[in-house]
């Protein structure tokens, strides 16, 4: 509870008392604070009221700090800082910005996310935290509520304060293991079709936003065979590596090397990257960054939304003339 002292307190004393104690010197502290001094000796009075304490004594060679004076300067300069930042004065450096961060993305997003994002964090803002979460239901509710930062995901249909960001197309590859019969052949839409592929989806879809690559063989009245679905790209990855099925995915998560020796990565069959840019697939969800109005303002979170977008966006096996977002296969509806 805010005490009635408090509240009858003048912050603009404790700003005053700091450079008083750091000048030791009423002209210098009066030129300081731009004000005459007289007016500071007035403000010097309110404050040994307000502390009950002489707090400085007059010298040939200055003022000179009483015990309690001291005892103040060590907790001022802190405090002070503390206010600057509440009133956002203080410019905002991300080498010294000590905050953490919670982002709801999902885990395909992490695999390419998080190792160069970190990276980046560690050697140039090594006091933030990141705190990684899949994206649930609710998630533009914690948005609003400051119980997440960041959401990645399918903006489908977003509230009126939800800011929705599209994240830059990154370009599918074909996934297969390393001694995949296809690893070292170039591979056509009917090798790509022979085999059984696994398919991500982003949970909480409906069955309207299928994946590019289904939604465009689909059209052309051809139809891939899918093993199976999850949510889960390291299951899949570990499934890809006993079998010869194929995943589609994005490029860029091998880069890391975590899975270098055990999968590679083949560029889709030229014939569906034509097909690809002959369809229109408009039903397919564009993946973007979310972020609460609430943030807009505040540097520290413009700034890591610039850092997520250049990392989301970044690519370099990205092919420019096929254009694909994240998958966004939906799992069987149920009826039951």
């Amino acid at each position: 509870m805010i005490s009635r002292k408090l509240i009858r307190t003048d912050l603009n004393l404790l700003v005053a008392l700091q450079i008083l104690l750091e000048e030791r010197n009423v002209t210098r502290a009066a030129e300081r604070l731009s004000v005459s001094q007289p007016a500071l000796s007035k403000t010097l009075q309110k404050l040994r009221d307000s502390f009950e304490d002489e707090l400085f004594t007059r010298t040939s060679h200055g003022l000179v700090p009483t015990p309690r004076a001291e005892e103040l300067g060590l907790d001022l300069p802190t405090l002070l800082e503390t206010i600057e930042q509440v009133l956002g004065d203080t410019e905002f450096s991300a080498d010294t910005y000590a905050g953490s961060f919670k982002l709801l993305m999902p885990p395909i997003l992490c695999e390419s996310l998080l190792p160069s994002l970190m990276a980046e964090l560690l050697d140039t803002a090594p006091n933030v935290q990141v705190i990684m979460a899949e994206v649930p239901p609710n998630y533009q509710e914690q948005l609003k509520k400051g119980e997440a930062d960041f959401a990645a995901f399918v903006a489908l249909e977003t509230e009126r304060d939800i800011l929705a960001e599209p994240i830059a197309a990154i370009a599918p590859r074909c996934y297969m293991r390393v001694e995949h019969p296809l690893a070292k052949k170039d591979m056509s839409l009917q090798d790509f079709l022979a085999y059984p592929h696994l398919r991500l989806y982003l949970p909480g879809l409906t069955r309207e936003n299928t994946s590019m690559v289904d939604d465009v063989l689909g059209q052309y009245g051809v139809h891939r065979s899918i093993a199976l679905e999850t949510t889960q790209f390291s299951s899949a990855v570990g499934v890809l590596t006993r079998t010869d099925a194929l995943l589609v995915a994005n490029a860029g998560f091998q880069e890391g090397g975590l899975y270098r020796e055990r999968i590679v990565g083949h560029e889709m069959p030229a014939e569906l990257k034509r097909m690809i840019r002959n369809t229109n697939s408009s039903q397919r969800g564009k993946m973007s960054l979310m972020r609460h109005t609430r943030t807009s303002r505040s540097a520290p979170h413009q700034w890591m939304r610039g850092l997520l977008m250049k990392h989301l966006s970044s690519s370099p096996e990205s092919m420019p003339d096929v254009q694909q977002e994240l998958p966004t296969d939906a799992p069987p509806v149920s009826t039951g």
